[in-house]
């Protein structure tokens, strides 16, 4: 199987059904249960974003792993060596090596969250060479000028930002990082708030949902763009960390990673 193949497609599964319960809420008159049902898409697109990286970690350790049992010789990075595996996944894991390797490699990341962008790049850069990391200047370059580039997420147009050269281009690009992580900060406690506190925060007891789909919509595509460029990074990026670590070619395409 491919590399992030099952949770990209569990991700598209998620946001589909996100997706649906928004076009259901198209179809009802201005209600609380109107509300109630977008405030579910909004929570259900963030839930399939949280799976979908803590699927992919796990799917990404486990063929590392699984790489390392197949050339033992290979010295795997500290952070690898020193993981702690739960007792429990030895137990749970079935016979099938690679299946015990993916059972392992969940259940390291099982009881955290991943809804921060912080934690995002914490999890999956060192993945990444150090010149090209995961919402690196390069990388975030090629992002504020993705054809999927909304203004939103960026405080910045496409046609503005590539004018930008030189220290212009440093701040613009500092400008822009600021509004990417406050957009999905924003997404993310508004998630946090629906589930946790029925959408009551203390600081903001009489919050309420749009009053429009649209911008439910927003929120589903801005999810849709976060995971989307990294699914394209990982999967670029994968198969050269293996070859980098010294892993053969052979090695590389047992585990998917060709």
């Amino acid at each position: 199987m491919a590399i992030l193949e099952t949770p990209y497609l569990h991700f598209n599964q998620d946001i589909s059904r996100a997706r649906a319960l928004l076009d259901h809420a198209d179809t009802l008159t201005e209600s609380e249960l109107r509300n109630d049902i977008m405030r579910g898409a909004w929570m259900m697109s963030v839930g399939a974003l949280d799976a979908y990286f803590c699927d992919a970690y796990a799917d990404l350790i486990a063929r590392t792993l699984q790489a390392k049992q197949h050339q033992p010789i290979i010295q795997i990075p500290g952070r690898l060596n020193n993981l702690r595996v739960p007792v429990v996944a030895f137990l749970r894991a079935s016979s099938n090596e690679n299946w015990r390797w993916r059972v392992m490699a969940r259940e390291l990341i099982e009881e955290h969250t991943v809804l921060s962008i912080k934690k995002i790049k914490d999890l999956f850069n060192h993945f990444f060479e150090d010149a090209n990391k995961l919402m690196g200047d390069t990388s975030f370059d090629s992002w504020v000028l993705h054809r999927d580039h909304k203004q939103r997420l960026f405080g910045i147009s496409r046609t503005n930002y590539r004018a930008t050269q030189n220290s212009a281009r440093n701040q613009a690009r500092k400008d822009a990082k600021k509004v990417f992580e406050k957009r999905y900060e924003r997404i993310f406690q508004r998630r946090h708030d629906c589930i946790h506190n029925c959408d009551r925060p203390k600081v903001a007891i009489d919050q309420t949902i749009v009053t429009s789909t649209e911008g439910v919509r927003k929120v589903i595509y801005d999810v849709e763009f976060l995971v989307n460029r990294c699914q394209e990074a990982l999967i670029n990026e994968y198969p050269t960390y293996l070859q980098r670590l010294g892993f053969s070619g052979v090695t590389r395409n047992r585990v998917g990673a060709s």
